[in-house]
């Protein structure tokens, strides 16, 4: 393995939505159905994570995908849009067609090519996970897909967490967490992990108390900083 020039790691993790794929396509199959896109994309994802927090919290799991379809009758309904079943199905589509980031193809590109395994740890399924690896061309960079499936349990959890340190026999201090959620930054930092936080969009930490110790502005930047100028070369 090639040593970082923060002392090498036993593997680079990768949150899926919104630091892979972005999430804000959802407009997209917002806009073919309704007046207010943004609107019902921004409720959509927002009720997803309270849910899967809450769920989490009261310990009734439900998978990503119900997750995902009971944010969006909520959020329907919350804005006084009347859907039809097909109609709906184009909305519940747009999660298995997200686009990764432009940044993010020749970035894992690199990091494989330097033998550093790459995981993605993702609160969806790995039913919804293998069309975006699929239509992204992404899945050969990925040693492994984690979710929270396993254990039933969302993030910030610490379980679905761990779940990471015994795929890749690796201590927690190890393993570097990529992520540009703020959640899911505070979950990490919290377990022990290294973690980068990816800000594509200059928005505000989540004031909790844990920083990222590495900031970077796109994948390439984090690429840039893990294999030193030797790859530069």
């Amino acid at each position: 393995m090639h040593a970082s020039i923060f002392g090498g790691f036993a593997g680079v993790v990768f949150d899926a939505y919104g630091t892979l794929f972005d999430i804000d396509a959802l407009e997209t199959h917002c806009g073919a159905v309704v007046d207010q896109p943004r609107e019902l994309a921004r409720l959509w994802r927002m009720k997803q994570i309270d849910y899967a927090i809450l769920r989490t919290v009261m310990d009734r799991y439900a998978d990503w995908s119900q997750i995902t379809s009971d944010a969006l009758d909520f959020a329907t309904t919350a804005l006084g849009i009347d859907v039809d079943p097909n109609q709906r199905r184009v909305l519940m589509r747009g999660w298995l067609e997200l686009p990764a980031f432009a940044d993010v193809p020749d970035a894992l590109t690199r990091l494989a090519a330097a033998d550093l395994p790459l995981v993605i740890l993702t609160n969806g399924t790995r039913q919804m996970l293998t069309p975006l690896l699929e239509r992204s061309q992404l899945a050969e960079h990925f040693a492994a897909v984690l979710t929270s499936e396993s254990v039933q349990a969302f993030k910030p959890d610490p379980s679905i967490y761990i779940q990471v340190t015994e795929r890749l026999r690796a201590r927690i201090n190890e393993v570097l967490f990529v992520t540009a959620n703020g959640f899911d930054v505070a979950g990490s930092k919290s377990v022990g992990f290294t973690v980068c936080r990816v800000d594509r969009r200059g928005t505000p930490l989540d004031q909790l108390g844990l920083e990222p110790d590495i900031h970077v502005q796109h994948l390439g930047e984090l690429a840039d900083l893990l294999l030193g100028s030797e790859h530069d070369a």
